[in-house]
C-alpha cells in the first residue's frame, strides 16, 4: 500500500510539472506594438475604432489619480485631397504649431498584478464629436500609443473611411 502511495504521488507530481511547463510566459518588447483592427462609423458624428496591442512590461494606461501625464493615445486626422494624397488638416491657416487635428485619449491603467506584466488585448476608441469628419469625403487616422515609460508604439493607419 505504501508503494502505491509513492507511485500515486510521483504520478501527480509529474502531471503537475508537465501542465505547468505548458503555460508559456508572453514575450513582447517593452515598447507597445499596435495594429489597426477595424473602424465602425455611425453617421458623420460618431465612430468606434479598434486597435490591438502588445506590451512586454505592461505599463499601458494612466492611473485615474494622475492628472499631470499627457494623453497616451493619439489619433491624427488625415483627409484625401484632390490629388489622392492623405494630408493633415491645417486648422490655423498654415502656422506650424497648429498644423493638424489630433484626437487624444487617456487609456485607463491596465497593468496586471503579479510577477508577469506582459499584456496583449484590444482598445476600443469612441469618437464622439460633432462632426468628427468635417467637410471631407474620404478620411483616415494615424494612431500611436505611448506607455508610462515614454515608449512610443509604431504608427498604424486606419483603412480609408468614406464619409456618409
Amino acid at each position: 500500500m505504501k508503494q502505491f502511495r509513492h507511485i500515486h504521488f510521483l504520478f501527480i507530481t509529474v502531471t503537475l510539472l508537465l501542465l505547468g511547463s505548458c503555460i508559456k510566459e508572453k514575450q513582447f518588447p517593452p515598447q507597445p506594438v499596435i495594429k489597426f483592427d477595424r473602424f465602425n462609423t455611425f453617421g458623420n458624428d460618431s465612430a468606434d475604432c479598434y486597435i490591438t496591442f502588445q506590451d512586454g512590461d505592461g505599463d499601458i494606461g494612466i492611473p485615474e489619480s494622475d492628472n499631470t501625464s499627457p494623453d497616451d493615445l493619439r489619433m491624427k486626422y488625415l483627409y484625401k485631397d484632390q490629388a489622392g494624397n492623405f494630408v493633415p488638416v491645417d486648422s490655423s491657416f498654415g502656422t506650424p504649431q497648429f498644423d493638424t487635428l489630433f484626437y487624444s485619449y487617456r487609456v485607463p491603467n491596465i497593468t496586471p498584478d503579479g510577477q508577469y506584466k506582459a499584456l496583449d488585448g484590444e482598445i476600443k476608441i469612441k469618437l464622439r464629436a460633432a462632426p468628427i469628419f468635417g467637410p471631407h469625403d474620404v478620411v483616415k487616422f494615424e494612431i500611436t500609443l505611448t506607455d508610462r515609460a515614454g515608449n512610443k508604439s509604431n504608427i498604424v493607419s486606419t483603412n480609408e473611411i468614406t464619409v456618409p
